[in-house]
Order: C-alpha cells, then sequence, then structure tokens
C-alpha cells in the first residue's frame, strides 16, 4: 500500500491512499477529497485576514474528509512577519488541539521554535513534519517529542540533510510525500 501523506494536486496519481492539503482558500474542494488536511499556510498569511482564514478553516475542519489541520508552520525564509506567522501557527494549533486531529506542519528555519510548541502544546496528536530537510539531530529530537517526518524526493539526493536524517531514524516516525513534485510516491518509495 503506497500513502502519499502530503499532496497538494487533486491527480490521484498512484497513491492508495492521499492526504490532500488544502489551503483556506480551497476549502470548498473538501468534498473531491478522500482525506485532506486544512491549514493557513505561512507563505499565505495576511495579518490583515487571519480572523476570516481562520473561520473558513474552522469551518472546514469539522468535515469528515478533514483528518488533520496544516500545512501550517513558520517560514523564516519569506517576507511575512515571524510574528504574523506565529499569530496563525498559535491559532491552528489550539484548533488542532480542541478537535483532537494531528497536524502537517511546515518548517524552515524555525526548528528551534518548533520543538518550543511542541514542548509548551497540551497538544496529544501528532505533529508531522513535512519535507524534512535539516540535521539528524534535530530529526532526532523532533522525534522525542512526539513528532513524525515525512520526506519527499530530497532522498533522491545522497548529500541532502534529508537523506542522512532518513537513514538514522526509526521507520515507525517516517512518511512519505509528493508535495507539489513532479514525482510519483512509488518513486519516493
Amino acid at each position: 500500500m503506497y500513502i502519499d501523506i502530503h499532496r497538494h494536486s487533486a491527480n490521484k496519481g498512484n497513491a492508495d491512499i492521499v492526504l490532500r492539503n488544502l489551503f483556506h482558500s480551497e476549502t470548498d474542494q473538501i468534498e473531491l477529497t478522500q482525506y485532506c488536511s486544512v491549514g493557513l499556510h505561512p507563505w499565505h498569511v495576511s495579518e490583515k485576514k487571519i480572523k476570516k482564514h481562520m473561520r473558513l478553516l474552522t469551518e472546514a475542519s469539522g468535515h469528515k474528509n478533514c483528518i488533520a489541520i496544516g500545512e501550517a508552520g513558520l517560514d523564516k525564509a519569506i517576507d511575512i512577519p515571524v510574528e504574523t506567522q506565529r499569530i496563525a501557527f498559535e491559532q491552528q494549533i489550539e484548533l488542532a488541539g480542541i478537535l483532537q486531529k494531528p497536524m502537517i506542519i511546515h518548517c524552515v528555519r524555525a526548528y528551534d521554535e518548533l520543538q518550543s510548541y511542541r514542548k509548551k502544546s497540551n497538544h496529544k496528536k501528532s505533529w508531522i513534519v513535512h519535507w524534512y530537510n535539516a540535521s539528524p539531530q534535530t530529526g532526532a529530537d523532533l522525534i522525542k517529542k512526539g513528532c513524525y517526518l515525512s520526506f519527499g524526493h530530497m532522498l533522491f539526493n545522497e548529500s541532502s540533510k534529508a537523506f542522512k536524517t532518513f537513514l538514522e531514524i526509526p521507520l515507525s516516525k517516517i512518511f512519505l510525500e509528493t508535495d507539489d513534485a513532479s514525482v510519483t510516491i512509488h518513486e519516493v518509495y
């Protein structure tokens, strides 16, 4: 069985199970998915629209096809202020906790903050750090805090941090994904 834990496209491809990520602007497509996550991606956070977008996510997150919250997180490589991203991320952590749903996490250059959020959160469901490509030590630290790591086509690059981390962590803590890459989940497996 092939599971694609994180994909953006509606194309079914060749996975047996797909967790399709819907952005706040795509929640009208929730009926078209078997399983989905809904989230306010750090790239799309707007201070002026957080309340409106969170209202959309809250409504969509109660749908039977929505089994996770996210893609949510922090990204220090973009121009959106980190403080604005934190506000949206904290609200999504709270929503996931209330609904008892796992989270799909987007994290770029903010792993210390992510670990801090995980440590102080009362959220008992899993967090899946998607498209993981950081150090093996950071990966081990995240796993100790109840996270899973998801890998994509960076596994094809033996010099990537993803490849090195993949070799050092338990298979029981790994998911595989295609995200928006042009590879199939069979190739990733």
